[in-house]
């Protein structure tokens, strides 16, 4: 088995790939304006399809799942035959840097906690051209709450390639992105650790039983066990924030 191969097993088998919950979805989604019966939404980075399952049931127009892994769009398609909105899901495996969508076919764009893959700016920019004109984005981000965070903390962040911004630099992001920035809103706890590092935690507790003597596959839930220890440690200082945007 190779490392990728390993680290998708991981994943596959826990309900969210990135932090997140149900509640935090559906405030979001509050704050927009209410949308056309048969709304065009583009959910991006979609991974086992948890959040899309909630937009389905949110609203009532079509929604594209995209994701690069096909086994996390064939989870989507399950749920979706589970749910009876399999006529109104589609996947379509895809880079997000390189979608195969047309200019303005979107009322909304969604994606939770994936565009740093990207980067925010860049993916702003990318997926802006894709809303119709008035449509809305919702994308959510890493960011700093509060000033000064402990150098161990960044250090950490320097390690996984990726630093956070301050809310405050993503917004005025959006406003170079030619986005209007209508609401913000902070994941809270609990989409951090009850929904998404206790399932990975009990899911690398397993793991270790089968794969822990191997030197790189202990490496990885070494890793992950240290970024659940992390946030437990640092929560104060940094979360996901959600941003609420409309392509005026």
């Amino acid at each position: 088995m190779t490392l990728d191969a390993f680290f998708y097993q991981i994943f596959e088998n826990i309900p969210r790939q990135g932090p997140g919950c149900q509640g935090a979805t559906r405030k979001v989604f509050s704050y927009l304006p209410p949308l056309p019966p048969l709304a065009s939404v583009l959910d991006i980075g979609c991974g086992s399809g948890t959040q899309t399952r909630d937009l389905a049931r949110l609203t009532t127009g079509t929604i594209t799942a995209v994701d690069n892994h096909q086994p996390f769009l064939d989870a989507v398609s399950k749920k979706a035959k589970e749910d009876g909105t399999e006529g109104r899901i589609k996947t379509v495996c895809a880079s997000m840097d390189s979608l195969p969508f047309d200019p303005g076919q979107f009322d909304l764009i969604w994606s939770e906690g994936a565009i740093f893959i990207m980067g925010f700016e860049q993916g702003l920019a990318a997926w802006k051209p894709l809303l119709k004109n008035g449509g809305h984005m919702v994308v959510s981000d890493a960011a700093w709450f509060e000033p000064n965070p402990p150098r161990e903390l960044v250090e950490w962040w320097e390690t996984e390639g990726y630093i956070p911004k301050t809310e405050e630099q993503l917004r005025e992001q959006v406003k170079n992105a030619g986005l209007k920035l209508i609401r913000t809103y902070r994941l809270p706890e609990v989409g951090w650790w009850e929904n998404y590092y206790v399932p990975m935690l009990a899911r690398i507790a397993d793991l270790r039983k089968t794969h822990g003597s191997d030197p790189s596959c202990a490496a990885i839930l070494d890793s992950l066990d240290n970024e659940a220890e992390v946030y437990r440690k640092y929560k104060r200082y940094y979360g996901y924030t959600f941003f609420v945007m409309q392509n005026p």
